[in-house]
């Protein structure tokens, strides 16, 4: 115990003097350390570990996004807003030759590991290697995952070369490569994450969660599109770092941040998920379906995404608007009890949600209850964009169509 504490006095000695030759926190270029910043020794078990799993090599870091929510951590932890705890990052961006793995520490960013640029970030191997490495680094009684990039919730990205093609690989752009949510589930499983916050666009779908929601307890994420600044970490740091880790504070706080704005930057949906409540609410949405409930031909629903640029129709909708719809076109009695026992799933689901009233300007929110889901009038609908795969479809959507034709 001596060692360790004579070793930190010997590293902030020198950190305060290596304090005024240090390049100040600014937007644009978040400090490293030099490479005479003593080593801490060998690493103590702290209460909460945090790992940012920032893939920016793409167009976020060309836009410098992700430097300026580094700025951000750095300026929390220079203010001891993390506490005791610590935030390391895994950092893939434009700039960099390869990726690496960095600290927030007050005084910069220090670099614990770099890694080659054989695999992409987006390979379930590298991101497994990165995980053990954060571990092994910042042993903690607790640990949490912010995954910060592009995200499409649980579409499979097409393939720029051909847009017919559907991409093997969803979460976290990388030089043009994607992960699929089934393999993020594959990764993640076991690694004891006690919550995933996504700052990244539509992630608040119970496709993608459901698929997901063995991987820990708490999720948050956006139904829609989020903002390129994305979470004010500065804020929201102090929710995510403690040691009982408080979700609808940091997604409160976020949601806050943009509601306050005006025009078009006035734009935000955030939800908080319990995991374990994702089984009963698949259960009660099967129920539902399982009485071959009809849409009215007219129903269009409350969208959650921008019309693309390529014509392709909207994959996303608000959850309780389209359930609402399917008990509102049937008199079944039988129909009016299941959607009974769904909305109280729902509720038990979805711990805080908000929405402005608006997206970008573009899009008005009539409806928004935490979760979006895709719509399927017809079996040959989940054709679509690697649905048919999806857990939530051979548990759950698949059978509304079970001993029903294809063109009801």
């Amino acid at each position: 115990m001596l060692t360790k504490i004579l070793n930190r006095l010997c590293a902030l000695a020198v950190v305060l003097s290596l304090t005024a030759s240090l390049t100040g926190c600014d937007n644009d270029t978040p400090s490293l350390l030099p490479d005479s910043y003593p080593s801490m020794g060998e690493p103590v078990k702290v209460e909460r570990a945090v790992l940012v799993y920032l893939l920016s090599d793409n167009s976020l870091g060309d836009g410098g996004f992700d430097r300026k929510n580094l700025a951000d951590m750095i300026q929390a932890a220079k203010d001891g807003r993390l506490g005791d705890n610590r935030l390391l990052i895994y950092h893939d961006d434009s700039e960099a030759d390869a990726p690496s793995l960095k600290e927030v520490t007050p005084f910069g960013l220090r670099i614990l590991k770099s890694y080659d640029d054989s695999q992409t970030s987006i390979s379930a191997d590298r991101m497994s290697q990165a995980i053990a490495d954060f571990k092994s680094y910042a042993p903690a009684d607790n640990y949490g995952l912010i995954l910060w990039s592009h995200a499409t919730g649980w579409i499979q990205p097409l393939s720029p070369a051909s847009m017919a093609a559907i991409m093997p690989l969803w979460f976290g752009e990388d030089r043009g490569k994607y992960m699929d949510v089934t393999t993020l589930a594959r990764v993640l499983d076991g690694e004891d994450f006690d919550y995933v916050y996504f700052d990244c666009c539509h992630m608040a779908s119970v496709e993608a969660l459901y698929e997901l929601r063995h991987v820990t307890d708490k999720f948050a994420g956006s139904c829609a599109e989020l903002p390129a600044d994305g979470m004010p970490y500065y804020e929201t740091l102090p929710y995510l770092m403690a040691t009982d880790a408080d979700l609808e504070g940091a997604a409160r706080t976020t949601f806050l941040k943009y509601d306050a704005k005006e025009g078009s930057a006035r734009t935000c949906t955030m939800s908080v998920i319990d995991a374990a409540g994702l089984d009963r609410l698949a259960e009660a949405t099967r129920a539902v379906f399982a009485l071959h409930p009809v849409l009215p031909d007219d129903y269009s629903g409350q969208p959650f995404e921008r019309t693309k640029f390529n014509g392709e129709p909207c994959y996303m909708f608000d959850m309780e608007h389209y359930m609402e719809a399917l008990y509102s076109a049937s008199t079944d009695r039988d129909l009016r009890k299941a959607y009974a026992e769904w909305l109280i799933a729902l509720d038990e689901c979805v711990t805080y949600q908000a929405s402005t009233p608006w997206i970008f300007n573009k899009i008005k929110v009539d409806s928004h209850c935490g979760l979006s889901t895709y719509i399927l009038r017809r079996d040959s609908d989940a054709d679509t964009r690697g649905y048919r795969h999806l857990s939530w479809y051979g548990d759950v959507a698949s059978v509304l169509f079970t001993n029903v034709s294809d063109e009801q």
